[in-house]
């Protein structure tokens, strides 16, 4: 999806992170990382399988202003795979307020961080 597209601006982020597709409930989970990140979606590479288009999954990972796991339920909507980066796009279909409203603080958090270093 298109940054035109989306309601919210995304942070680009390197965070650890586990998949698992709702429609394999015998699947292993798969390790990903989050590079970019906002409110209702993110971007997720991986070293190994990419989930199916329109499959949804569980997204499990962490950020360093919330002690605790967040969960999300996603729907992947787009594989990009080029020489250098095999990834998925997909968008948050299932995240509490709370947790949705967590994700925000930290973008706007990492914003400032970056306006401030920048000097603006």
């Amino acid at each position: 999806m298109g940054a035109e597209k989306r309601r919210y601006r995304r942070l680009d982020t390197d965070l650890e992170a586990r998949v698992k597709s709702l429609s394999d409930p015998g699947s292993e989970p798969i390790e990903v990382r989050i590079v970019n990140l906002g409110p209702e979606g993110a971007f997720l590479i991986s070293d190994g399988d990419l989930v199916t288009v329109q499959s949804q999954i569980a997204l499990d990972f962490r950020i360093d202003s919330y002690p605790k796991e967040i969960n999300v339920i996603a729907k992947i909507l787009w594989h990009k795979k080029t020489n250098d980066q095999r990834g998925m796009g997909c968008q948050f279909v299932h995240i509490p307020l709370f947790e949705k409203n967590i994700i925000i603080d930290y973008i706007l958090r990492r914003y400032a961080e970056h306006q401030a270093r920048m000097g603006s």
